[in-house]
């Protein structure tokens, strides 16, 4: 439920989704929540706009990942190497430092899909009340030897939310890693033909035709976002969702033009807008991931409505050899790396506005002076404004 006060803070919970522990960071216009296990951003609430939490909620009850095991949850998550991530996943999740499953060998090793961050357990790391109340949380992946962490802070009069995170290389070996920002949005604020879906995309691939026996887009086929060439010969506008069953995936580039990019989902009805900014040299590839009752195994069974707008180093969730073994992708890399010993940082922050009526979608976002804008699509451009400072 949306926090009301007039304070801001940070306060552990036990119960922030399905009974699990995290944590809420609270301003007066609303508040955003994290789950422990996972480290899941699971809610992001406006005060203006209540009762409506844009980020997924899975349909199935979940537990922390770490509670997952084989005998008891198979039938209900799935086996591996999935079934411990799904049993945990919720809202905005973080790949890392994969996307996608892992090899054969891997999985033999007892790897999962998506990678350790998303499946482990983040720690308390420090909380400040200061004039930005922030959290810092994260962990050690061990398999990967690499220590992450994130801080989020709000302002707390303006709903804004900033976001750090970094990686550091415990091994003196160089890594190649991908690093996946894997934004998931859901009912109620993800409906069909109402919920619009923006980015400043270029270049775009669908995925091959094994990812689905329904994809009504062409497989594997090429085109400029967001229309998508469909298996009937028509073409698809990907801004919206359609009311039928369906799953795919599309991979699309960044405007290599750009400084700063962004993502955002937009529910005119509900006048809710989200928006997030980041550099694009930080994350140059954005994946559109649609569900709409298409899985049936457990625990999906046909009836989980989601769509995931990931911004990410990487455009495919395959596994880490295809990923560096496919080269460029439309001229762009497709990972980095994480040097020996070294650490990197990324930043990204997560905007929340009471849209006008009848709100089109964003066209542009810049950042100058400060001040974040936010430019409509279409002929009204009505423009939104947010004080971000300089972290990006």
């Amino acid at each position: 439920m949306p926090r009301t006060g007039r304070t801001a803070a940070v306060r552990r919970a036990t119960n922030v989704l399905d009974g699990r522990a995290g944590f809420r960071i609270s301003g007066e216009w609303g508040q955003i929540s994290v789950l422990q296990g996972g480290g899941h951003i699971c809610e992001l609430s406006l005060n203006s706009v209540p009762e409506v939490n844009p980020l997924w909620r899975p349909q199935w009850t979940t537990i922390d990942p770490g509670h997952y095991t084989l005998g008891k949850h198979r039938r209900v998550y799935g086996p591996p190497p999935d079934g411990r991530l799904l049993a945990g996943i919720a809202g905005h999740s973080l790949s890392f430092d994969h996307f996608g499953p892992p090899s054969k060998e891997e999985m033999a090793a007892g790897l999962t899909t998506h990678g350790e961050a998303p499946s482990m357990k983040w720690d308390l790391l420090k909380k400040s009340h200061s004039l930005r109340p922030a959290l810092d949380y994260g962990g050690t992946l061990r398999e990967a030897q690499i220590d992450f962490t994130r801080t989020i802070s709000v302002d707390p009069t303006s709903p804004v939310i900033y976001c750090e995170e970094q990686a550091m290389n415990l091994s003196g070996y160089d890594r190649p890693i991908s690093w996946n920002e894997h934004v998931t949005f859901g009912p109620p604020f993800l409906e069909c033909r109402t919920t619009v879906f923006d980015m400043p995309a270029t270049h775009a691939k669908v995925c091959p035709p094994g990812y689905s026996e329904r994809i009504f887009l062409q497989p594997d086929a090429e085109f400029t976002w967001p229309n998508a060439p469909t298996k009937q010969g028509g073409t698809a506008d990907l801004r919206t969702t359609p009311d039928q069953r369906f799953g795919h995936y599309t991979a699309q580039l960044v405007d290599p033009n750009l400084e700063i990019a962004f993502i955002s989902a937009c529910n005119p009805s509900q006048r809710f807008l989200v928006v997030y900014a980041f550099r694009r040299a930080d994350f140059p590839w954005v994946g559109n991931w649609e569900e709409r009752n298409n899985r049936t195994q457990p625990p999906w069974k046909a009836r989980t409505f989601c769509r995931g707008i990931e911004f990410s180093t990487t455009p495919f969730a395959i596994p880490r050899r295809e990923t560096i073994d496919q080269g460029l992708v439309f001229g762009e890399r497709t990972y980095r790396w994480l040097p020996a010993k070294s650490r990197l940082t990324i930043r990204f922050v997560i905007m929340l506005f009471k849209a006008p009526e009848a709100f089109s979608g964003v066209k542009e976002v810049s950042i100058r002076g400060g001040v974040a804008r936010v430019i409509e699509s279409g002929p009204r451009a009505r423009q939104l404004t947010a004080s971000v400072g300089e972290f990006l």
